[in-house]
């Protein structure tokens, strides 16, 4: 027995010894495994308080960037002018050239005439670009003032009433004015058309109005006019959109968008636009009850009440909808409305 308890003592002491190894190890490993939990959740912890401290600082630096762009782009939109690519384009193809700028105004309205301008203005004006662009009413006079004083500027103006519209349609009445305006700026002499010395309200039918300047920007005189037309010189409008009037007395080309894209057209635009927004002003103390000076002529609510309260006038464009379903009376009454 003795000796049994002693040949199994050393086995027994190492199976003690070894669930003890065993248990401390466990412990050991168990304690080693939760500090390492430990110190990974600590690391972690510690890399999203990094990004949380980081975040703001990428998001609020962003945002600062985007402060400082708005001024700078608005500048950029101020302070620049439309480039002249396509004119230079021309003049290298053709010599003596001088490139028209050609745009309408006021194709959408229910009320008063559509208006195109042709242009040629030699000096880069700051700020001139595409007038659906230039928001405020005063901006775009300014502009105005500023491209029929520049040196060397000629530009011509026609008016096509609402009469005209009605019977060729606004297509047709929109071509009409931009050969109207570019035949009497290439040769007012020759012009057959009616020639006002303003665009007024006061001025019936369909005419034009043309205006050069010398080198300093004044109005070349009435004596004088025939001076500023060289016969020698060849002449390329670029016409905003994608139709050219056929009866057009020079080459030309359609340029969509050409308005925002090109000098020559958005000053047209601008030229187009304040005469017709002047002569709206005027037809608003003729009519005051219709407040044209606050919609121009589009077919706002206000301005579709107004019309259905009180009739048309003779600036109204009756070819129109919903005018066009509209039966009225010698004084512009409504007296039956098929809308």
């Amino acid at each position: 027995i003795d000796n049994e308890r002693r040949r199994r003592s050393p086995r027994l002491l190492s199976q003690q010894n070894a669930k003890s190894i065993t248990s401390s190890t466990y412990e050991e490993n168990s304690n080693n495994n939760n500090k390492t939990n430990n110190d990974d959740a600590n690391l972690i912890n510690k890399t999203k308080k990094r990004k949380s401290k980081v975040a703001p600082k990428k998001k609020a630096s962003s945002t600062k960037g985007n402060k400082r762009s708005k001024p700078e782009d608005k500048n950029i939109n101020r302070d620049k002018f439309l480039p002249r690519q396509r004119e230079e384009e021309l003049k290298v193809l053709y010599s003596n050239l001088q490139v028209i700028g050609v745009d309408e105004a006021g194709r959408g309205p229910l009320a008063g005439p559509v208006v195109a301008a042709a242009a040629i203005i030699p000096t880069n004006i700051v700020g001139v670009t595409d007038s659906k662009k230039i928001t405020k009413e005063e901006d775009r006079e300014l502009l105005y003032k500023k491209i029929v004083s520049s040196p060397y500027a000629r530009w011509s103006v026609a008016i096509v009433d609402a009469k005209r519209i009605d019977e060729i349609n606004i297509l047709q009445a929109t071509l009409q004015a931009m050969s109207m305006a570019a035949s009497s700026l290439i040769r007012r002499s020759q012009y057959n058309g009616k020639i006002a010395k303003d665009a007024t309200s006061k001025v019936d039918g369909c005419y034009v109005v043309c205006s050069s300047n010398d080198s300093s920007g004044e109005p070349i005189l009435e004596s004088n006019k025939n001076q500023d037309e060289n016969q020698n010189e060849e002449y390329f409008a670029l016409i905003d959109g994608n139709k050219i009037p056929k009866d057009l007395p020079c080459r030309s080309e359609a340029m969509v968008k050409g308005d925002s894209r090109e000098f020559s057209i958005a000053a047209a635009s601008i030229l187009a636009k304040v005469t017709r927004d002047r002569l709206m002003h005027e037809y608003d103390i003729e009519y005051p009850e219709y407040e044209l000076s606050r919609h121009k002529g589009y077919p706002t609510a206000v301005h579709m009440a107004k019309v259905r309260l009180l009739g048309a006038t003779t600036i109204h464009r009756r070819s129109f909808a919903p005018l066009k379903h509209m039966i009225f009376d010698d004084n512009g009454k409504i007296i039956e409305d098929n809308n």
